[in-house]
């Protein structure tokens, strides 16, 4: 082996010794020297073993020659010898043909040893490729929203027995292998049907068969799970553990891009998905992907991208591919799967069509099994409870599977009361919306906030029951109506709470929300059929229950205000260097967790959300903007191009601006750093998402004379003269990149959105704030 073939296999740097074309030669150079070797030791080994032979014949003959003649002289007295010179000719003959054998032996066991070392080399160059590929997959931003994730820990699929029916027609039509199949299932019911349930049941049957390419189930409470633009490299990362070959393809689009999951989604979805899937020749069956609740992607133009997307790119791909949709018959959807391109490759079933009878059936299975399971766990005699009971909660759950759900849990997770008292509160008539659909979920919700309610009045003292009950509608206002979830202590940090008080507020509310025993754990909603109920005042007819989105997003934009006026801080992480890219930041993400808390980060990325809702005639809101343009914007600014957010930035700008433009008597210097810090944003946005650092070098001492230079003048970096500065900001608002001649251009009715029709008849749509392409 040379010395130069030893390098890498020290080195035992997978990325560089597989993907570097000296290496690669290295290893060539490896196999012509062992090869050298094995031939050097077989002509060797042979030669001697041949001299061996020749010298011992030799050494016969020269006997022979010697005993020819004393033959002459004394052959009757020597004749015994003869005989005896034989027999040693004989043994000697005896002795080569040992010799030969032996170093056959031996020229085998070496043969097998070096077979061995080049298998031994082959496994290690295997491992090492499979350690670069998934490194190469981890640059790869995906979301938790795998059909297993640890989000989605407390979801489960059908009980056995229930929904044979729909799961029967889902299989019939994975199964079929007619190529004028439909390719992609829309399964359409209202809410808490079983929609979610049934896309888990599927979802956990094609990964034990090993026919699950990817799942993705969205959630409107979750950031990442609503994300269009992770859904992509979501799905590709998930495709590529269906395969070695396809892991490469996918592997190879992001060598070939790093920047591959920042590109809008029509170029994901070719460099990720399309090109990999077509070149990939290992398909051994149908590949099913499921995306469940696609209602909840946000906004709703990014479902509708993924809808078009499908319709554009699945008939070009030639593996046998099928995608399984759920999503409730939202309005946009509907409109996307009526259109030609996806109606002529989908297949729609909507639950809430199927026949009552046949709904019922699985409902009061589910009930019965569930309850008797309750039963035998607290000592109960079985069968529980009786018919007539039994009865009437099929009857209250109508189609929903939701009530179902929930009343189990509520009858199991009783903390002050036995399952049968639980059951007959349940049981019990009670306030409802009318005439609604949802009229007994709602009742149901209702019970089960009514017997929190009083359930923490009775723990508590008299004099702390008013208080209790205030922070248990701040709690469960702000669980229902944050952006992204958060833990306890997160959430009592931002609601200026003492510690203890969310977790003790939500004791008895584990049947509709996710309650962990960590208090470093998300709390979530079970389902969002409960948020639609708490901040519906036709649904939810008791006030001292419902909640009033204006009134509780005001309330969190004020904590989101006041959290970030404290803990902001100018170079968060302690880096020290300006002048660094984000990218050259060491284990920047790493940083990020331990020197920013999760409050903070929400509070950075959603109060202008929360803003938006709340009325400008809100004076402390008001008075708290003014403060935060006065001393935290550039330091936000900063942390947010560190998360990668700066698109995030640019539209919390526009919602502050519109939002203090219709506040009383605004104040004027307020106005301007909001003006300038957004043009700023958008003439140098892409620099500002590259380096934190040049907000304070470059920026804005390139800036022309503003407010906002003014103002921060004292922590920029202007130890340099400048001259030639323009005199006021470009004209020009945004620049938009159409690849060739526009002919036509419009804005979308809300004015968020511009198509261009281009020459050749290609249709290309822009974020009119950012000028992204979407």
């Amino acid at each position: 082996m040379t010395a130069r073939a030893t390098v890498p296999l020290r080195a035992g740097v997978g990325h560089k010794f597989l993907m570097n074309k000296e290496y690669g030669s290295v290893v060539n150079q490896l196999n012509a020297d062992l090869h050298r070797a094995i031939q050097e030791f077989m002509m060797k080994g042979g030669a001697a073993t041949e001299a061996a032979v020749e010298e011992t014949l030799q050494t016969v003959q020269a006997g022979f020659s010697a005993t020819r003649s004393d033959i002459k002289t004394a052959h009757t007295e020597l004749s015994y010898e003869i005989a005896a010179i034989s027999e040693g000719v004989y043994r000697t003959k005896l002795g080569v043909q040992e010799l030969n054998q032996h170093s056959r032996t031996w020229s085998d066991h070496v043969a097998a040893r070096i077979d061995a070392g080049f298998a031994g080399v082959s496994n290690d160059i295997q491992s090492l490729e499979a350690v670069a590929l998934n490194q190469h997959l981890l640059l790869l931003p995906r979301a938790e929203a795998r059909y297993d994730s640890r989000s989605r820990q407390d979801v489960h699929g059908c009980l056995e027995g229930t929904r044979k029916k729909v799961l029967g027609e889902i299989h019939d039509w994975i199964n079929c292998e007619n190529p004028e199949s439909p390719r992609i299932l829309w399964l359409c019911g209202l809410a808490g049907i079983g929609k979610s349930t049934i896309a888990h049941t599927i979802a956990e049957e094609a990964d034990a068969a090993g026919r699950l390419g990817a799942s993705f189930f969205f959630s409107r409470d979750q950031a990442d799970r609503r994300n269009p633009h992770l859904v992509y490299p979501t799905i590709a990362s998930q495709l590529a553990r269906l395969d070695h070959e396809l892991k490469k393809l996918i592997v190879a689009a992001v060598e070939q891009d790093h920047d591959v999951a920042t590109l809008v989604m029509k170029k994901q979805f070719q460099k990720l998905i399309s090109e990999p899937l077509t070149a990939w020749r290992g398909a051994k069956g149908t590949i099913i992907i499921v995306m469940d609740a696609l209602d909840e992607c946000s906004p709703e133009s990014g479902a509708e991208e993924i809808l078009i997307r499908w319709a554009a790119e699945l008939p070009k791909v030639q593996v046998p591919l099928k995608v399984l949709i759920t999503s409730r018959p939202e309005f946009h959807i509907r409109r996307k799967f009526r259109s030609f391109i996806l109606h002529a490759i989908s297949q729609q079933y909507i639950l809430h069509d199927i026949e009552k009878s046949v709904v019922r059936e699985d409902i009061e299975l589910f009930l019965r099994h569930s309850l008797n399971q309750i039963a035998e766990e607290d000592g109960i005699q079985t069968p529980w409870p009786g018919e007539p009971a039994l009865k009437k909660l099929v009857d209250r759950a109508g189609i929903l599977f939701i009530f179902a759900s929930t009343a189990v849990k509520f009858i199991r997770n009783g903390k002050r009361s036995d399952p049968e008292t639980r059951l007959e509160l349940l049981l019990k008539e009670g306030a409802s919306g009318g005439g609604s659909q949802y009229r007994d979920v709602d009742t149901l919700y209702a019970h089960v906030l009514q017997y929190a309610l009083s359930a923490n009045e009775d723990d508590a003292e008299d004099e702390d029951r008013e208080k209790l009950r205030e922070a248990f509608a701040t709690v469960l206002g702000a669980v229902v109506l944050l952006r992204d979830p958060l833990s306890s202590t997160s959430l009592e940090t931002l609601l200026s709470l003492s510690s203890g008080t969310a977790r003790r507020v939500l004791l008895h509310l584990h049947s509709v929300l996710i309650v962990p025993e960590a208090a470093d754990a998300e709390i979530r909603l079970l389902h969002p059929s409960f948020h639609d109920f708490l901040t519906s005042p036709k649904r939810c007819l008791d006030s001292r229950l419902h909640i009033d989105p204006q009134e509780n997003h005001a309330r969190l934009a004020e904590c989101c205000f006041n959290i970030l006026l404290k803990e902001l801080r100018h170079d968060p992480c302690h880096v020290g260097n300006l002048w660094l890219t984000n990218a050259e930041i060491p284990h920047l993400q790493d940083l990020l967790e331990q020197s920013i808390s999760s409050q903070l980060r929400y509070a950075s990325c959603h109060f202008a959300s929360h803003l938006s809702q709340a009325l400008a005639s809100n004076s402390i809101l008001a008075n708290l903007v003014g403060q935060f343009c006065d001393r935290q914007l550039l330091v936000w600014v900063e942390t947010l191009s560190l998360f990668g957010e700066v698109d995030n930035a640019i539209a919390s700008l526009q919602v502050m601006q519109d939002w203090y433009k219709g506040v009383t008597n605004p104040v004027h210097e307020t106005l301007e750093l909001l003006h300038d810090a957004n043009r700023m944003l958008m003439e140098c946005g892409r620099a500002i998402r590259r380096s934190s650092g040049l907000i304070y070098t470059s920026v804005l001492p390139f800036a022309p004379p503003c407010r906002l230079k003014q103002h921060y003048a004292s922590v920029l970096r202007d130890d340099y003269i400048i001259r030639g500065l323009p005199k006021g900001w470009n004209a020009n608002y945004c620049t938009i990149d159409i690849p060739t001649l526009a002919l036509s251009l419009t804005y979308s009715p809300d004015g968020t959105l511009i198509a261009a029709g281009v020459d050749g008849g290609d249709i290309f749509i822009f974020n009119s704030l950012t000028g992204d392409e979407l």
